[in-house]
């Protein structure tokens, strides 16, 4: 039951989204299961991921870039986060408000 069933006291439907997936809520302190990739997000050629910060250096822009970086600090090391500020790569991301994350 999720939190709001738990607050209203009603059993929730459990429903599959469009692509057949099923949702699974772990109670609070379980650790997820892992991947069903066979452990190739953990081989040496995996790809890693880069998030990226899209700002002109605005005080919201640092924060989100800091934000990023202490997430991606808490990875497992294959997260990289770059900022950008050239207007012509930020318009060109078709980004229209900044800050922007992208992945």
């Amino acid at each position: 039951m999720g939190l709001f069933g738990k607050i209203f006291g009603k059993e929730e439907k459990k429903e599959s989204c469009c692509c057949e997936m099923e949702i699974v809520e772990l109670p609070e302190g379980d650790i997820a299961a892992p991947c069903d990739c066979g452990d190739a997000c953990d081989a040496p050629g995996a790809e890693s991921i880069t998030l990226t910060v899209l700002g002109p250096g605005c005080k919201r822009c640092h924060q989100l870039h800091e934000n990023a970086q202490a997430a991606a600090s808490k990875a497992d090391g294959s997260v990289g986060v770059e900022y950008v500020t050239d207007p012509a790569a930020i318009a060109e991301a078709g980004v229209m408000s900044t800050p922007a994350l992208l992945s």
